[in-house]
């Protein structure tokens, strides 16, 4: 096909235009927030109706088996949908079929095999989520449960869980290498750093907010714990040694002990560190969303500790002023943090 300035010389010749090549059209204009958040609440209320009418129609409708062909059946149909660049509506349609599909294999396998099995397959059906999906939420919930189901897994099998440390160390290789990551993974970097910070999130909080899926390793692994807590927190030293590259030796080696007092304490309370690690990196890459939600996640971290420790107040007032003082100077080196990507210094 040619292009237009070659079918408009065709068509001055012809007579039937006059002067130079029009400027390309504009873009279309972004949708406004307000209209696709009501095409999302549209297509995910879409998706409700859908499964209540699966419901009605099936004449058992908790049946595992019943509900293994439907999940199937729903994750075909989103991934039809999501196929190519789909409408905001059907987009969030699809993306409403696509957890509900994946809800019901779960719950049928968790009535089919051990705990620890129903785990395992809710692990592998989050990697299928994030390696066939096209839609950027999908792949972003196949990463989340991939790493979740992937914990419970360890924690009911009573082996002491990596996906801690695998988690931190691959969030904090996505941001740091941002660039580097989106040329090799493409349009699925974004999905899977959000995936591997969100379940860091949760694993941070799940001390807090989820008592049977915490951190705590089991008695018979009780010699792992602390190297377990350290490697998981130590991605904290890693960013901040990484990020300060332009700083000078003495200010770098000050912003690398603090990191390193840092990350003790993340061994001893992880929320902390993987709070404060995501924190940093979104300081230093602008993402607000990023260092918000890991002061959120350090701060809530720190708040549960404080009060779950049966202390004297002058023992606790102690451990605050201590807490304090390392915070401020955390906070002076993050200022002083922003170094470029690797390969583009």
């Amino acid at each position: 096909m040619n292009g237009l300035p070659q079918v408009w010389d065709e068509l001055r010749r012809r007579g039937l235009a006059k002067g130079d090549v029009p400027p390309a059209m504009p873009a279309e204009a972004a949708t406004p927030w307000h209209v696709r958040l009501m095409l999302g609440v549209c297509g995910w209320l879409g998706g409700l109706l859908l499964l209540v009418f699966a419901g009605l129609v099936m004449p058992d409708p908790f049946d595992s088996h019943s509900l293994v062909v439907v999940g199937v059946l729903l994750l075909i149909v989103a991934r039809m949908l999501l196929h190519g660049q789909p409408p905001e509506l059907r987009a969030q349609f699809a993306l409403s079929l696509c957890l509900a599909g994946y809800g019901a294999i779960a719950v049928a396998g968790a009535a089919w095999l051990p705990v620890w099995g129903a785990f395992l397959a809710a692990a592998g059906l989050g990697l299928v989520l994030a390696v066939v999906m096209p839609n950027a939420i999908a792949r972003c919930f196949g990463v989340l449960a991939l790493l979740l189901a992937g914990e419970g897994c360890f924690r009911e099998l009573g082996w002491p869980s990596p996906v801690p440390a695998i988690a931190a160390w691959g969030c904090a290789a996505a941001w740091l290498d941002e660039t580097r990551w989106a040329h090799r993974l493409g349009q699925s970097q974004a999905p899977v750093s959000w995936g591997a910070t969100l379940a860091l999130w949760v694993l941070g909080l799940a001390g807090a907010l989820l008592p049977g899926m915490d951190l705590s390793v089991p008695p018979a692994w009780r010699g792992l714990a602390w190297p377990a807590y350290l490697l998981a927190a130590l991605p904290l030293a890693w960013v901040a040694w990484r990020l300060s590259a332009r700083a000078r030796p003495a200010v770098r080696g000050w912003i690398a002990g603090t990191a390193f007092t840092l990350v003790l304490a993340g061994a001893w309370v992880p929320g902390v560190a993987f709070g404060l690690m995501t924190a940093v990196l979104g300081h230093a890459r602008a993402r607000v969303p990023l260092w918000v939600g890991g002061l959120l996640v350090a701060l809530w971290s720190m708040g549960w500790f404080y009060y779950a420790q049966a202390w004297s107040l002058p023992r606790k007032a102690a451990v605050l002023l201590v807490l304090g003082g390392v915070l401020l100077l955390a906070w002076r080196g993050i200022a002083r943090l922003g170094a470029p990507e690797a390969g583009h210094e």
